[in-house]
């Protein structure tokens, strides 16, 4: 799996190389700029190369880093490629032939990572039709036969072993339900890597649930309605504390687009003979939403003293340390011939929107998928569970008073294990795995499929 992850990383890889070679640096310079600043995979491979090179053990970083690229798993062969042509590139004297291999390089590591979207996207069917049977059927059967299996003393005069009832329902299915999410997390390539544990202190807030169903069961209220009180509450103020945090990194990753899409219009506007410090203020601020990056730039611009790199990291790098990186390799190809320097921007603009659209449509093809998950979890799970606890209550006055006392709290605790398992599938799904998206998303899902399953559940039939 790490190869298909390794895979996932070279569009970013291709176009740190990319920069470095189209904007006159040599190609040793590019192997040890993504030893240095490269995703973690890959510096992690370049790095080794690096090291065998300062330590005699390879004759050059070109040698050595053409032989890890031959030693690749076969699933990273376009990885292997894409680098073998930069490599190429940087040797070729003609400036028509590297330009050429250059965009070939770029062309076939997005190819590469559309064939894995698509490839990954056909291959959660399965799964998740297994996710959904024993997730939703499994209990639904079980409620609906749980009357007809104490009818006429299937199981003796004890009745129905209540303690296998909860091993199923909060034990075995939730077992496999997680079983099949981590299998579907791990088979993601797109999941970025070294998640800090640290965003586990955002779950906090939902421990005030523990005070209040003390309270909610001092003033005697039912244990049908104490995990509703208790935990929907709960994660509704989870939820408001986190949602300042929330906006503010969705606007950061649109924000981050944009400036993507602004490094083609940064090369336009070169070409028609503004210098770069113009230029990427000028194309910045015509997004209304990247208005303050932009400001933020002009003013480092005027503080930097000609350090124009420190200025592009303090104004842009908080919103997105690639086109930050980039935004460099221009600006240092500039100071040596601005048409160069203009190409070179056009070049990695057509980079970045060609990745950004592959990725969206990856993201489009899963959709469904997630769509399906979440709408299980919120509304169609608790929907079916609650109607079959509705039919409890008259089946059991048919079957002589046989009471199914706490099955309406069994069934609430599982909805809060099935939010949790959707919320950590859901997002396994995409490029966004945290563990505060994670926790965002289970304080989305939880009160409303307490209130569906409540709402349901107390219906009398």
């Amino acid at each position: 799996m790490n190869g298909l992850r390794l895979m996932n990383e070279c569009p970013t890889v291709i176009g740190m190389m990319t920069a470095v070679v189209q904007s006159g640096g040599s190609i040793d310079t590019a192997i040890r700029n993504v030893a240095e600043e490269g995703p973690n995979l890959s510096k992690s491979i370049f790095r080794e190369v690096v090291r065998l090179a300062d330590s005699k053990g390879t004759v050059s970083l070109i040698k050595g880093l053409s032989s890890r690229m031959t030693d690749l798993p076969p699933e990273s062969a376009g990885y292997g490629r894409s680098v073998l042509m930069i490599l190429s590139a940087a040797e070729s004297a003609d400036s028509e032939t590297r330009d050429r291999l250059l965009r070939d390089a770029s062309d076939s590591a997005l190819e590469s990572i559309a064939e894995m979207g698509e490839s990954y996207g056909a291959s959660l069917t399965i799964p998740c039709m297994m996710i959904f049977g024993i997730g939703i059927m499994v209990p639904m059967i079980l409620m609906s036969i749980l009357p007809m299996l104490s009818i006429g003393g299937m199981f003796g005069s004890a009745g129905i072993n209540r303690g296998i009832l909860m091993i199923i329902t909060l034990a075995a299915v939730p077992s496999c339900l997680l079983m099949m999410t981590l299998f579907i997390r791990n088979r993601n390539p797109f999941l970025k890597q070294n998640e800090s544990m640290s965003n586990i202190k955002m779950a906090l807030p939902l421990m005030i649930s523990i005070p209040l169903s003390f309270a909610y069961m001092v003033m005697g209220g039912s244990r049908d309605f104490l995990f509703l009180v208790a935990v929907g509450p709960a994660c509704v103020i989870t939820a408001l504390t986190m949602s300042r945090l929330m906006h503010s990194e969705s606007c950061r990753r649109k924000n981050e687009q944009s400036l993507m899409d602004m490094v083609f219009d940064i090369g336009n506007r070169m070409l028609s003979g503004f210098n770069f410090e113009k230029a990427s203020v000028d194309a910045i601020s015509s997004n209304e939403d990247c208005r303050i990056i932009a400001d933020n730039l002009e003013r480092e611009y005027c503080l930097c003293r000609g350090d124009v790199h420190s200025a592009i990291r303090h104004a842009v790098g908080p919103t997105s340390p690639e086109v930050s990186t980039s935004l460099c390799s221009i600006a240092s190809c500039s100071s040596k011939d601005p048409d160069d320097a203009s190409r070179l921007a056009i070049t990695l603009g057509r980079q970045m929107q060609s990745r950004n659209v592959t990725k969206r449509n990856i993201k489009v093809k899963l959709k469904s998928t997630t769509d399906m998950m979440l709408g299980t979890a919120m509304i169609f799970a608790p929907l079916v569970l609650g109607m079959s606890i509705s039919m409890l209550e008259p089946l059991s006055r048919i079957n002589g008073g046989f009471t199914f006392e706490g099955t309406t709290m069994m069934m609430d605790i599982y909805l809060v294990e099935l939010s949790a398992l959707i919320s950590v599938l859901i997002s396994s799904l995409g490029e966004e795995s945290g563990i505060r998206d994670m926790i965002w998303r289970f304080c989305l899902i939880c009160p409303v499929s307490l209130l569906t399953f409540t709402a349901c559940s107390i219906i009398q039939i």
